[in-house]
């Protein structure tokens, strides 16, 4: 059954973004925006932001995550607006999934993984999309949440602690703990985190899309001071400096999406 299509909502949007390569000798990390320079577009047919960070254990890295990135711009630029949004961008991902399995596998094996975070804002309601372990944030009113859930086998084993199967210590002591479960390139795809409604959006709620060398390194009460304090471009630039303040060994490359909603 097809959705009626609502009459668009304006509103008013300031994006930010930011990206490094840290100490890595490449930079594996991917980020797009759909047409967000003309505002009559954006209002007719809403925007989406998608980031997307390529595995650094394995090759390709650059490669598949630009792909992941430009895949889904493309595809969402066809996005049928009667449809329900969910399922259009579960198969997108499904879609984009399943051509990079081909486009980067050598004799049965996958070379390429990435992880890929998207968010698509259409009448001032946000639909989100997530595998693997890039995150999406929603600040409001000066607190900072947690969108999505990562896809990591920390997270498959927290069950088990919950259980008493297992204590803390042991999960943090196993070495697959930070390992993917799902991710673009696998086989299976066994996990997407994506909303089935639009969750409405506020005047002044900013959007934080980031890799995990961001959050990985940087605390949510620094962020929040950020965000705070600056406009979306400075605020990305500012938490990609903290970060690399840190001088954290091996530095992960880290990249970062703000996006701020006012009303018009």
């Amino acid at each position: 059954m097809k959705e009626a299509v609502q009459r668009p909502i304006q509103m008013g949007l300031k994006f930010g973004n930011c990206s490094h390569q840290g100490a890595r000798e490449y930079q594996e990390d991917s980020f797009g925006f759909s047409n967000i320079i003309d505002s009559d577009i954006v209002n007719e047919k809403g925007f989406a932001a998608v980031l997307a960070d390529g595995m650094g254990g394995l090759a390709n890295g650059r490669e598949i995550s630009e792909y992941a990135v430009t895949s889904f711009i493309g595809m969402f630029n066809a996005l049928d607006y009667a449809i329900p949004f969910h399922s259009q961008l579960e198969s997108i991902v499904e879609k984009i999934n399943e051509s990079a399995i081909e486009k980067f596998s050598i004799g049965g094996a996958v070379m390429a993984g990435s992880t890929l975070a998207a968010v698509f804002v259409y009448n001032a309601e946000l639909y989100w999309i997530c595998v693997g372990d890039s995150r999406l944030y929603l600040m409001r009113n000066g607190r900072l949440h947690a969108v999505n859930e990562d896809h990591d086998y920390f997270n498959q084993l927290l069950p088990e602690y919950m259980s008493d199967c297992l204590n803390i210590d042991e999960i943090m002591a196993d070495m697959q703990r930070d390992n993917l479960t799902s991710y673009i390139g696998n086989n299976k795809l066994p996990y997407i985190d994506a909303n089935r409604i639009g969750f409405p959006l506020k005047n002044g709620d900013m959007l934080v899309l980031c890799s995990d060398g961001v959050y990985g390194n940087i605390t949510g009460a620094e962020i929040i001071d950020i965000l705070r304090s600056d406009e979306p471009q400075t605020a990305c630039e500012r938490i990609v400096q903290a970060v690399l303040n840190k001088n954290t060994a091996g530095q992960d490359n880290l990249t970062v999406i703000i996006i701020k909603i006012e009303e018009e």
